[in-house]
């Protein structure tokens, strides 16, 4: 998956869940309020504190989507510490926008779906940004479509599986760095920790932690 770990979407289905559970406290307190008053009421409290915390949950979502991915994007692009000049490849368009922001001469690819691509490039081309980052559409699981040695950095911020290691580690320059969060997945993996680099996991102040690693 190559989209940011956090997703919007989770955070509406909250909202609404949460809409239709204050909802229906409603509707049964109204049902049985003159039959049953006092258990309707008490049935009408449960069913809508029930209701505020899915609301509650996606507020919290609503705030790791936004906020919370943009203060990770900020400390993965400090574990970078870019020169200007890197090649970079990109899976997560936000962080390739941020990232090609604090590029003088260097580039970077964006490998992603067509539809958030299309997005994506709008939202480059606005920030002056068209010259300095492309976005090409891909499965980050398949074999990649770039030779061997081509890029001096490969950096994600989404939940990608473990069978993607292999192509990014062939892609990357001799000594290039690859950063992934979460990195949960990647720490303790046999590709990664065979494949002749150096994992090290960096603290990340949201909770988890980001992989750095260098072939």
């Amino acid at each position: 998956m190559t989209m940011d770990f956090i997703s919007t979407h989770n955070a509406r289905e909250m909202y609404s869940r949460a809409g239709w559970t204050i909802g229906f406290a409603v509707v049964l307190y109204f049902i049985n309020r003159a039959e049953y008053p006092g258990p309707a009421a008490t049935l009408f409290v449960v069913i809508t504190l029930i209701g505020i915390a899915f609301a509650g949950i996606g507020y919290g979502l609503s705030w790791l989507a936004t906020e919370g991915q943009r203060r990770v994007r900020e400390q993965i692009l400090e574990t970078l510490q870019l020169q200007g000049t890197e090649r970079i490849l990109c899976l997560s368009h936000e962080l390739g926008l941020e990232a090609a922001k604090r590029l003088k001469t260097g580039r970077v690819i964006c490998l992603g779906e067509t539809a958030a691509n299309e997005a994506a490039r709008e939202a480059a081309k606005q920030a002056g940004l068209g010259d300095k980052i492309r976005f090409e559409s891909g499965e980050v699981t398949a074999k990649l479509a770039y030779p061997d040695a081509n890029f001096d950095v490969v950096v994600s911020s989404g939940v990608l599986p473990a069978a993607a290691v292999p192509e990014m580690l062939r892609v990357l320059k001799p000594g290039a760095q690859l950063v992934l969060h979460p990195s949960a997945g990647f720490v303790g993996d046999a590709r990664l920790s065979t494949a002749s680099v150096s994992p090290t996991p960096l603290p990340l102040g949201l909770g988890g932690s980001i992989l750095s690693a260098r072939k």
